[in-house]
C-alpha cells in the first residue's frame, strides 16, 4: 500500500531507526515514544487488522516482541516491566492502519508520566532531526543486544 507509512519504511522510502529486520518483519524505534526505547514490531506484509495475518506471522511478531524485551534488558536500560500493546482498528486508537505491536519499557513509578506522554506524544513534531540521531544511536545499541531466534 503506497500511502502506508510502515510500507514506505519497509520499501526504504522513509527513514526508521531499525533495531532488527528479517524477511517477515522489522523492529523499529517509535518516532514518538511513550518511554525511552519504545519499539514497534511490524510485519512486512500489509494488513490493517490482526485478524488478517496468519497464525505463524502473528506468532513471529510476538516472538520478536519477546526478543525486543530481552534486548532492552541486555543493553542495560533501566527496565523493570513492559506494556505490550496492539491497537487493532481506528476505534481502538490505531493511528497507522497496518498491524504493529508496541513494546513499551516501564521503569516503575512512571504511570502518570506515561499516561501524559501517551495522550500528547503526537503533538511534539519539533526537533525531529535531533530526535532521529538519538533514536539511531539507541537502535544500534539494541541491535547489538538483540537475541537470535530460538531454534
Amino acid at each position: 500500500m503506497s500511502d502506508c507509512i510502515f510500507c514506505q519504511i519497509r520499501d526504504g522510502k522513509l527513514p526508521a531507526s531499525m533495531v532488527y529486520e528479517d524477511e517477515r518483519a522489522m523492529v523499529i524505534l517509535d518516532l514518538f515514544p511513550i518511554r525511552e526505547a519504545h519499539c514497534l514490531v511490524i510485519p512486512k506484509e500489509h494488513a490493517p487488522l490482526l485478524e488478517q495475518l496468519d497464525g505463524s506471522l502473528t506468532n513471529h511478531l510476538m516472538d520478536l516482541a519477546r526478543r525486543t524485551i530481552m534486548a532492552q534488558k541486555r543493553a542495560g536500560l533501566a527496565v523493570k516491566a513492559h506494556n505490550i500493546v496492539v491497537n487493532d482498528g481506528r476505534e481502538a486508537n490505531q493511528h497507522v492502519p497496518h498491524v504493529h505491536v508496541h513494546v513499551i519499557p516501564r521503569r516503575g513509578g512512571d504511570t502518570l508520566v506515561t499516561a501524559f506522554t501517551w495522550a500528547t506524544r503526537l503533538l511534539n513534531v519539533f526537533g525531529l532531526a535531533r530526535r532521529r540521531k538519538r533514536l539511531d544511536r539507541l537502535a544500534g545499541l539494541l541491535a547489538e543486544h538483540f537475541p537470535e531466534a530460538a531454534k
